[in-house]
């Protein structure tokens, strides 16, 4: 493996790309640098695959610039990145250890030098046994593992990583996340689209969140933390009775767009130092019926919602 210290394996500017159906992303930018991994997050539909599939070269931006390794991009630049889609798409009959010995010498590894790899990451990842054994006989978690294994078998400087961790059980994860820490200590970047806020917050050093096709939000792990806010997610069917208690303890509220029934979920930001007791004591003295209440989290997950009903309301 050959970083660049000098510059970031990939940038993203102001990159957008619009489908018929109205899907695709407006303004992304976000940046990996070397021997980092940062976790691309993001509701389905907020543009995460398709970011992914511009960088890798299946779908070409509509404008933006993408940078690979401080230069713009370019097929051999490309050889230098390990991809796994969101679509799985081994094909069943092939056997392990030939479809990881495919993809490294699709990416320029001789026929000898791929097959050592491919009996090193099976290996590896405890599928010494299983060399012979076609795609289609593998269980979900072992095929998805076997794919990734395709992702990183030319020892790549980059990896591109569409829900790395779906079909997985959690010994499944643990070692693949293993197997991720090493390829990082080496100087290798990840940059990895994933639902899972424990795993991003494991296995990141920053973090890229969308929203409605935008980049809400890029850097650091712990700074992503402190866009939470203080304050809490409830359910309510009585809209006009909240906000006069937001409005009576000096409150935020804010509406989610889904509703159940009738009842409607809202966030509600409370003033910096104020305890959730004055906002529930306040509920149960006007009377409010409410259906749930949840703190809101000074962690990613509470990030990622204060940040996506920002975007949802601007």
């Amino acid at each position: 493996m050959t970083t660049s210290a000098e510059a970031a394996p990939l940038t993203v500017s102001r990159l957008a790309k619009s489908y018929g159906a109205g899907r695709g992303v407006q303004d992304v930018s976000l940046k990996v640098r070397a021997g980092s991994v940062t976790g691309f997050i993001g509701a389905n539909g907020a543009g995460k695959s398709t970011t992914l599939r511009c960088v890798v070269g299946l779908a070409q931006p509509d404008r933006g610039s993408i940078e690979l390794f401080g230069q713009p991009v370019s097929f051999e630049l490309r050889r230098r990145i390990g991809f796994l889609p969101e679509e799985r798409g081994l094909a069943p009959r092939e056997r392990a250890r030939d479809a990881i010995a495919f993809h490294a010498r699709l990416k320029g590894l001789g026929r000898a030098e791929a097959y050592c790899r491919a009996d090193a990451l099976l290996e590896r990842i405890g599928l010494a046994g299983r060399t012979q054994t076609r795609i289609e006989e593998l269980s979900k978690g072992n095929a998805q593992r076997v794919q990734i294994l395709c992702a990183i078998a030319h020892d790549p400087e980059l990896l591109i990583l569409d829900e790395p961790f779906s079909g997985l059980d959690p010994i499944a994860q643990a070692e693949v996340q293993s197997l991720f820490s090493e390829y990082r200590s080496k100087g290798g970047a990840i940059l990895f689209s994933t639902h899972s806020m424990a795993s991003a917050e494991r296995l990141c050093d920053e973090v890229v969140i969308l929203a409605e096709g935008r980049t809400v939000f890029s850097g650091p792990l712990d700074e992503a933390a402190e866009c939470a806010g203080h304050g809490a997610y409830l359910t309510t069917d009585d809209a006009a009775a909240l906000q006069a208690v937001v409005k009576e303890i000096g409150a935020q509220a804010e509406p989610f767009q889904s509703q159940f029934g009738e009842a409607l979920r809202w966030k509600v930001i409370l003033p910096a130092g104020a305890p959730h007791v004055l906002l529930l004591r306040a509920l149960a003295e006007h009377q409010v019926s409410i259906h749930g209440f949840e703190p809101i989290k000074a962690d990613l997950e509470g990030a990622f919602w204060s940040l996506a009903s920002k975007r949802a309301a601007a």
